[in-house]
Formats: C-alpha cells, structure tokens, sequence
C-alpha cells in the first residue's frame, strides 16, 4: 500500500467540496439579469397575443351579426348607441370583449337579407386603444384598419 500524505489529502477534499459562496452568487446575478430581461419580454408577447384574440373575437362578431341579422328577419343598424341593443333573439347586438365598445358617429347597417351596407366603425378597447374597422358592402366582411 501506498502511504498517502495529509497534504495531499487536503487538496484532494478542498477540489471535491464544491462550490464557493462567489461563485454561487455569481451565478445568482446572471440568472436574476436574465430573469429580468425575459419576463418583460414575455409580458409584450402575451399582451400581443391576447390583444390579436380580441380583435378575431370583434371581427368574428360582426360577421356573426350579418348572419343574425338575415336568420331573424331583422334589419340591424350599428352605431355607439345601438350595438348593445337587443335583437330578436334575446341577444346583443355584439357580445365585444370586456373593455371594448363602439364609439363611431356613424351607422352600418346589416340587413334582414344578410347584406350589409358597409362603412367604417370606430371601437375603443382597453387601455385606451382605438381601432377601425372597414365593413365592406354587400359581402359583409370586416377588415382591420389600424
């Protein structure tokens, strides 16, 4: 056998102990800046993603209203203080997301033949967001007009 010498015993236990209280606080720090650079990030992508379902929910509203409007029989006019009216079948008008109302001056009209007369609408969501949308006539489809 060989005779193993307390040094070297020591040095063998000190590289065998781990990790220092620097080292560990270092890694601490990095992760912490990391950490505050990313949830940022996450916050926008998931304001991004639930402003962009709001928004397919409103367009999806108003192609819905035309279909409605022609399944009831009835001539539906939209305007700031009309789209929360009722129509034939218990319902709103529009059912918007919370946060969201129509604010235009103007009328669009969807009629009881499921046409529409087009024109352009102005909602106002959350955060003071506003937002227009193009109803074209005839076809009822509604684009998104930033």
């Amino acid at each position: 056998m060989k005779a193993v010498c307390a040094h070297c015993l020591v040095l063998r236990l000190r590289t065998m102990c781990g990790f220092t209280l620097i080292e560990m606080m270092a890694v601490l720090t990095l992760a912490a800046l990391m950490a505050g650079v990313a949830i940022p990030a996450m916050q926008r992508w998931f304001d991004s993603i639930s402003e962009r379902a709001q928004l397919t929910e409103v367009s999806i509203q108003f192609q819905r209203l035309a279909s409605r409007a022609a399944l009831l029989s009835q001539t539906v006019a939209i305007d700031k203080t009309t789209w929360f009216n009722k129509l034939g079948d218990g319902e709103a008008a529009l059912a918007l997301p919370d946060g969201w109302s129509v604010v235009s001056e103007k009328t669009v009209v969807f009629y009881h033949s499921g046409v529409c007369g087009g024109g352009m609408l102005e909602l106002s969501g959350p955060q003071q967001r506003r937002l227009r949308l193009q109803i074209t006539s005839v076809t009822c489809e509604v684009s998104i007009i930033r």
